[in-house]
């Protein structure tokens, strides 16, 4: 039997390979693109048996081994530095220490476990999503900034800065002066025009808004210049946003457990259920347990023993978009669950925060999913109030 170990870096990749008896075979560096990847492969394949470990489990270099039939383990960075024997870091010994902890079987070497190719899309369209969301967010945050210099009268108008109908408003009316000019019908063609709902109510109400008087900038031409840079920048994430989930529901939609992710209280709608399959996935190998999942997600508290003292810490190192998912759900699921919204209340009547509260909750949900996920069992609301009544916990009332 014969270990690899590779030391990930950007344009080139330190590789070392033990023999059974950890004697060094080889080592050698390989540049990250086809050659290198040929020159691996040229390596290896006059081995009988070889196992590699990485610290990393993506990139072009793992799509490539993936396709080949050696087994591949990861090892995190954070156990990789652990176990280095000096505080200075050494690429080349990173490649012999990652082939030798293979060697030995550390249990933090695990096999690669793969999704399927829909949970993957799936991963990468809600990983963009979210990446438009934190642009959208820090650029509306501008805008408003901005507004709160000379326009506060245009915050008023429309509840929410980025929407379209806003963005629209600002480029028709950039200055508060052209806003307070404008006639209730001008108003009116320009609510309709935009196809926004409810014109003359809303019109009427935009026009009594914008006649009110209030404070104005002395100078205002350089803030109306970055307002302007600013429209088409969220105009187009606006777009990008509506058009990924368009894709992100098309792409769960078309996955063979769409209907029974949906079928759970508070998934309902799709973008949830989409992030809970593209971060939990497919491959039932991936969590053995319900602490595990409970684990990555960050639902579960950290606990901290040393001699008499006890500490349940919050949870800071997990995936953090599964817990926001897991959010996302446990605050809805109290809308369909009738035992999700007494528990919810048995945590505040407890003195807990809501947050806190939701987060018990979303951690309970965890470890029913991860049952059902395993059995691929349908959820069913009447069997789990059952078990918990068994279990000396209050029958709760209907959700409404």
């Amino acid at each position: 039997m014969h270990y690899l170990g590779i030391d990930w870096a950007d344009e080139k990749h330190d590789v070392c390979l033990l023999a059974g008896d950890g004697r060094v075979l080889s080592r050698l560096s390989i540049t990250h693109d086809l050659v290198g990847f040929q020159k691996l492969h040229d390596l290896l394949k006059s081995l009988d048996e070889v196992s590699i470990n990485l610290e990393r489990s993506d990139g072009l270099l793992v799509d490539w081994l993936s396709c080949q039939p050696w087994p591949i383990y990861i090892t995190q960075p954070v156990a990789v530095h652990h176990r280095r024997p000096r505080r200075s870091k050494d690429d080349r010994g990173d490649a012999y220490l990652l082939a030798h902890l293979l060697r030995v079987g550390d249990p933090e070497c695990r096999p690669l476990l793969t999704q399927g190719p829909i949970v993957v899309h799936l991963k990468q369209l809600t990983q963009a999503y979210d990446s438009v969301l934190r642009e959208q967010r820090r650029l509306s945050n501008r805008l408003i900034y901005l507004l709160k210099q000379y326009y506060p009268a245009a915050l008023k108008a429309f509840a929410v800065p980025h929407s379209a109908i806003m963005l629209a408003f600002l480029e028709r009316f950039p200055i508060p002066q052209a806003a307070r000019a404008a006639s209730l019908a001008e108003l009116s063609a320009f609510l309709k025009a935009n196809n926004y709902p409810g014109v003359a109510k809303k019109a009427a109400v935009l026009y009594q808004r914008l006649q009110q008087l209030t404070p104005q900038a002395s100078v205002q031409a350089g803030l109306v210049e970055h307002i302007r840079v600013l429209l088409p920048l969220l105009k187009s994430l606006f777009r990008s946003r509506a058009d990924l989930e368009k894709q992100i529901e098309q792409v769960f939609a078309s996955h063979p457990e769409a209907a029974w992710w949906k079928s759970l209280p508070g998934l309902n709608g799709p973008l949830t259920a989409a992030r809970l399959l593209a971060w939990i996935g497919d491959n039932r190998d991936r969590f053995p347990s319900a602490q595990v999942l409970q684990a990555v997600a960050g639902t579960a508290p950290v606990t901290r023993r040393s001699g008499k003292q006890i500490q349940v810490e919050f949870r800071v190192a997990c995936c953090h978009e599964l817990r926001k998912a897991m959010d996302d759900m446990a605050r809805q699921s109290v809308k369909h669950s009738g035992w999700a919204a007494a528990y919810v209340d048995e945590q505040r009547a407890r003195g807990r925060h809501a947050a806190r509260a939701y987060r018990a909750l979303a951690n309970r949900w965890l470890s029913i999913i991860w049952k059902l996920w395993k059995t691929r069992s349908a959820y069913n609301e009447q069997v789990h109030v059952q078990n918990r009544s068994r279990q000396g916990q209050p029958e709760p009332a209907k959700a409404a």
